[in-house]
């Protein structure tokens, strides 16, 4: 009895398995999903390539759009890519349901570090400004199903960058944005990060301290702060109840 109970138990958890992995999208339905909702979204004269490696299975699709709203996914290179993006399929299925956004998941501090949606140029590409523009287009409207589109911020949905829990919201040449929450013990930033550009800490809720422009002060939710171009700004956090702001910054360079 017990060996047919075991058997039943076996077999009902293939079953299980088996039903979950056929209901849920394989790498090119998820893409091919993407790429119509993206043709509906996309400038009628925008054309670029995009490659997206998927790891460890070493799959390569590409995403091909061209004038007039043509987007296609094909497995053809057909000559090389602007954009080429390295990520696993549970990365891809995470932005496909919306748990997170590719700019989370390609945001990084440094160059270097390593991310769960890896960017790279493709050959003689230079990071201009029309290759921003396409380029910003691609990760915050190709991977995002939504209609209108809808960014879920929260730590659950973010990533530890530049040292606090980061969810890029929106980027253009000229305009950052983004949701942070500093942990205690953690610091946003650090002594000497500075930039050309304007920026501003808008914070939210929670309390702490921040360093701008050669000053220490006291900061709280409600409050919003300026930060000239070229001045020391970082906040950290040392209470138990988390420190939660929005970031922006403007202008050349932004």
């Amino acid at each position: 009895m017990r060996i047919v109970r075991a058997v039943i138990t076996v077999l009902l958890l293939s079953l299980t398995a088996n039903a979950q992995r056929s209901v849920q999208q394989s790498v090119v339905q998820m893409l091919t999903e993407m790429a119509e909702n993206y043709r509906q979204k996309v400038d009628d004269r925008t054309s670029m390539k995009v490659q997206i490696n998927i790891q460890p299975t070493a799959e390569i699709w590409y995403v091909i759009v061209e004038p007039n709203r043509k987007v296609t996914v094909s497995q053809d290179s057909n000559g090389p890519a602007q954009f080429i993006f390295t990520t696993t399929e549970s990365t891809l299925r995470k932005i496909y349901r919306g748990e997170m956004t590719a700019l989370t998941a390609a945001a990084q501090a440094k160059s270097s570090d390593p991310t769960p949606l890896k960017l790279e140029f493709g050959p003689g590409v230079a990071f201009d400004h029309a290759t921003r523009i396409k380029l910003f287009d691609f990760l915050q409207h190709f991977f995002n199903r939504t209609s209108p589109e809808k960014v879920l911020f929260g730590e659950r949905h973010s990533r530890v960058v530049h040292g606090a829990h980061a969810v890029p919201l929106y980027y253009h040449p000229g305009l950052r944005s983004a949701w942070y929450m500093i942990k205690k013990g953690e610091r946003l930033n650090g002594p000497g990060d500075v930039n050309p550009f304007p920026q501003a800490f808008i914070f939210i809720s929670g309390e702490g301290f921040a360093r701008i422009g050669g000053k220490t002060i006291k900061v709280k939710g409600g409050e919003a702060y300026y930060i000239p171009p070229n001045s020391e700004h970082y906040v950290w956090n040392s209470k138990k109840r988390p420190l939660v702001l929005i970031f922006l910054a403007w202008g050349d360079g932004a």
